[in-house]
């Protein structure tokens, strides 16, 4: 099966579902459009294949082609080597054309984005079709150990797309290159390095990174086999100096997309506008427990990630894991690297704390890891049916749930009260017992088919809370 980078129902390069973009929504803050790779930052290789004031060129050779980004430095080439410039085009714009003869090698300043996790972008097209293995690019360390590359048809098997950050291929043996244009992304972090093809990874499309410099690269080859080029076209390289999130690799594969053509070509929330020139929404991540997982109930668009993501047109990132503490939950938070540049919802405590731990304590934690300026909610702990008022799991779950509020009172959203109140004399489900207890009604509790649980919601009552949630995000104009 194949899953999109940024498209539903399941992301392969983490822990979390992705929940679809929707419609609709209230007034959220607006991020200016993408102006310019440099609007993310770390930016250091930028080969723009379009760009004739980088190239020194005689006739279509092109001799010299500059790095735009900030490293700085050059690729070189001299005599039957070089690619022509301008004979053929990406979209509208003039490219690369390198003919299998071709290669440009680097100078010295770019050899440094390897030496740490790095993201990577190629723009590219092979025109060797699906039965002749061929090199985009690599580049190697002084013992000729691969540390970045792009290999098409692999072994002559079409569709083989492998990618390197190290030694170790990052293989996609089913990628649609060979159906047009393609745009790669090796995504490297500090343990896993990821191969994205148009915007989208497979199962398996990973490996384990081994960072460090580089003392050769090559566009167009292999530097230590000249016999092994690349066919094809190099419209532009892009990298940067550090791990991108999930929607910042969205946003720069949209820009690369949109400047070449390739929009009718990509999987992602900007395959269908531009970002150049379209504001950006902030999107969201909602680490929790079984409350957020929702495990049991198999309709995906029952969860209240999904259900808030159609309401607000935004990405919904689900980081549930049924049965965590608020010590679990929040340790994924500070460890996450995917989805820093989101809005956070925190819904834990249900399980408690680990020893050693409180639900506040872990709850201000993952606060303070948060990037300064980060929009955050907060959502309570949920007494059972085994919990009623009075009981000693209702007076410590109480306990928690009142230290919070009264730590992050502008950030706390008590929905368990809130669910409670609709069974007041004259609401939608009313019962007596649930307000004598201060449990959530069995009606709004998830039936098995033989028994009615004590603690979880039912898909009715996971639809209320998303509602509330929703309501509040708009209030409040996110």
């Amino acid at each position: 099966m194949l899953n999109g980078l940024f498209a539903p129902p399941f992301s392969p390069i983490g822990r979390y579902r992705i929940s679809g973009r929707g419609q609709g929504g209230g007034s959220p803050p607006i991020i200016p459009a993408m102006a310019a790779l440099t609007d993310i930052p770390g930016l250091v290789i930028d080969f723009d294949g379009s760009d004739a004031a980088t190239m020194t060129l005689a006739g279509t050779l092109v001799t010299e082609w500059a790095n735009k980004g900030f490293y700085g430095g050059k690729a070189t080439s001299s005599g039957t080597n070089r690619p022509n410039f301008g004979t053929r085009t990406m979209g509208t714009l003039p490219s690369l054309d390198f003919s299998g003869t071709n290669h440009m090698d680097l100078s010295a300043e770019v050899m440094n984005l390897t030496a740490a996790a790095y993201s990577l972008f190629r723009v590219w097209d092979n025109d060797l079709g699906g039965t002749s293995f061929a090199i985009h690019d690599y580049g190697k360390n002084s013992g000729g150990t691969i540390r970045t590359g792009l290999a098409t048809n692999v072994s002559n098997t079409d569709d083989r797309v492998y990618q390197y950050s190290g030694a170790s291929a990052i293989p996609d043996a089913s990628a649609p290159e060979d159906a047009g244009p393609t745009i790669t992304q090796l995504r490297g972090t500090a343990s896993i390095a990821y191969n994205y093809i148009n915007g989208i990874t497979r199962s398996g499309a990973n490996g384990t990174p081994t960072y460090g410099a580089m003392t050769t690269w090559r566009f167009g080859g292999d530097p230590n086999s000249t016999g092994s080029r690349w066919n094809g076209i190099i419209s532009e390289i892009v990298g940067y100096n550090r791990v991108l999130t999930i929607d910042e690799g969205a946003l720069v594969l949209g820009f690369l997309a949109w400047k070449w053509g390739l929009q009718g070509l990509i999987a992602g929330e900007w395959a269908t506008k531009d970002p150049r020139i379209n504001p950006r929404l902030t999107n969201f991540i909602a680490f929790g427990d079984s409350f957020t997982e929702l495990a049991y109930l198999t309709d995906v668009n029952q969860h209240w990630t999904n259900i808030l993501a159609a309401r607000l047109g935004r990405l919904v990132a689900d980081a549930g894991i049924g049965g965590q503490t608020s010590t679990q939950v929040t340790n994924r938070s500070i460890a996450d690297v995917n989805y820093t540049d989101r809005a956070h919802i925190f819904f834990c405590g249900t399980n408690g704390p680990d020893s050693g731990h409180t639900v506040l304590g872990d709850i201000q934690a993952a606060v303070a890891a948060l990037p300064a300026g980060t929009k955050f909610l907060i959502l309570p702990s949920f007494n059972s049916d085994n919990e009623r008022a009075g009981s000693q799991g209702y007076i410590n779950k109480m306990a928690n749930n009142a230290a919070v509020a009264a730590a992050y009172p502008d950030n706390w959203l008590d929905i368990r009260s809130m669910l409670i109140a609709l069974s007041l004399p004259g609401g939608p489900f009313q019962d007596s017992a649930a307000i004598t207890n201060d449990v959530m009604s069995s009606q709004l509790r998830y039936f098995n088919g033989t028994s009615t649980d004590a603690l979880h919601p039912n898909a009715l009552c996971v639809s209320l809370y998303a509602g509330m949630i929703g309501d509040r995000l708009i209030a409040d104009g996110w």
